[in-house]
This record gives structure tokens, sequence and C-alpha cells, in this order.
């Protein structure tokens, strides 16, 4: 028996043996294990140290509001899995995002094919963004779809009951790539040659660099950074917008310390 023979017939042994230990991925199989999955998120946290599983269960919980148990594995590499009592919650928050622990981005991702670890890609995050300075001509929400499209896939603009993104600033709901530097600022061209720059700024934006814009790392880690001061580089806190709920809040504690002195005035000129 020569050489070839023999690696052939060796071949066909360890072909045979393998088959008999496949299992087959179908029938009720499949169906069972994307219920499982339909349930389940999968994320992983962009922080350069690792993270604590039950610190993230705990907190993410508190976060989340979850009336009952969001269950979470570790798989390592700082990515877990989170498992729902329904899948409307998973919906809920997967939707409500983006979410960060520790001020780092956590990306959630609905597992895709049979839910392949490896396969998984942790490359986008939707963010509501907020266009400041643009013109009123540009308040609409055909324009503002166009103007989003420049920083990512749009899914959804922010309008009134006529369909108007007239305001102090447009919001638009954005499918980023956070594999690629934040836009900081859009230039708008207008048809008599005029250049108007509109600033892009990110609600619920966790930590990120100044240096080079990406959400991986903060400034210091990063390797194009030079010494610099903080102040001098490229990108800087004036990127995080507050959301909905901060402005309101925000407002509403204006409007009680301006109203408080003359509630004291008054107070005081009813003094006998």
């Amino acid at each position: 028996m020569d050489s070839d023979e023999l690696i052939g017939k060796c071949a066909a042994i360890s072909l045979k043996s393998e088959e008999e230990n496949m299992i087959n991925f179908a029938g009720k199989m499949k169906a069972k294990g994307a219920k499982i999955a339909a349930h389940c998120l999968l994320g992983k946290i962009l922080h350069t140290r690792g993270v604590s599983r039950e610190g993230l269960r705990v907190a993410m919980q508190q976060v989340w509001r979850s009336v009952k148990e969001v269950k979470v594995e570790s798989l390592g590499e700082n990515i877990f899995i989170f498992k729902f009592a329904s899948e409307e919650e998973k919906k809920r928050i997967l939707h409500g995002g983006p979410w960060h622990f520790n001020n780092s981005l956590m990306v959630l991702v609905e597992p895709t094919g049979v839910g392949n670890i490896k396969q998984q890609a942790f490359t986008h995050t939707s963010f509501w963004v907020q266009i400041h300075n643009a013109p009123i001509m540009c308040m609409d929400k055909d324009i503002m779809l166009e103007i989003g499209g420049k920083i990512g896939k749009v899914e959804e603009v922010e309008t009134d009951e006529i369909g108007g993104c007239i305001g102090s600033f447009a919001r638009i709901r954005i499918r980023i790539d956070i594999t690629q530097p934040l836009k900081k600022r859009l230039l708008l061209r207008l048809e008599d040659g005029e250049k108007i720059s509109l600033r892009v700024a990110y609600e619920k934006l966790p930590d990120f660099c100044f240096c080079c814009g990406i959400l991986r790392h903060q400034y210091k880690e990063c390797l194009e950074y030079k010494g610099q001061p903080k102040d001098e580089l490229p990108y800087g806190a004036w990127m995080k917008a507050l959301t909905k709920m901060e402005r309101v809040k925000q407002k509403t504690n204006q409007d009680y310390w301006n109203a408080k002195p003359k509630s004291q005035s008054a107070a005081t000129n009813h003094e006998p």
C-alpha cells in the first residue's frame, strides 16, 4: 500500500468517525433555539479593562428598571449575554439605548444566525443626534434625512404634526458605525455659495477619545495623543447633548430657583 492510498483510507476513517458524532441542528431543535434567541441580546462593553458580570447585572437591572430579573452571563472579552423575561422587554431595551456601563459604551445586538459569538458584529449603535445651527429652510424632514445620512443610517427624524423640524436644533435617530470617528461638524453649502457649519451633538454619549473621536478608548490611551492639554484636543465634552428628560429636569430646576426669590420676597412684604 503506497502512502497516498494510506492517507486516503485514514481520511475516510476520520470522516466516518466525525459523521457518527455529528448532530443535525434542525426541526424541533432549531425551533427551540430560535425561541431562546428571541429573548436574548448580546452586549459588548467597550472598556479597556475587564468588566465584572455581577456588577454589570446589578447596575443594568436598576438602569433598565426591569420588573423581572434579567439573567446575565459572561462570554469572555467583555461580551455578555442578557436573557429577558419577554421579547417585548428585550425590544424595549434594544430601542431605548444607547446604554453604557462605567461610562463605557455597551453595544447591544440581537443574535444573528445560530448565535455564534465569533460571527457577531459589535460595530454599530443607534444614537439620538442633535443638529445645531441649521437654517430655517433646512428644518424639514426630507432635508434632515439627507443631512443625517452623512452621519450614518437614519432610523427616525423627530417632527411635529405637520412634518417640520422647527426648533433650536433637529433630532435624528441614527445608526452609527462606532469603529469610525464621531462626526463633530457638517458643512452645508447653499445655492449662493455660502457655507454653514452644522454642529453635531449626541444624546447619551458615554466617554470617548477627545483625540481621535473613537468610542473604544479615552484620549490618554490613544496612540495619537502627544500630551497636549485636554482643551486643545479636536473633540470634547461639548459633543455630549442633554436628552429630552434631562432638558425637562433642567428647566424644572431653573423655574424653581427663578421663582424662589419672588416667593421669599412676597413673604417678606407680608411680615408685620
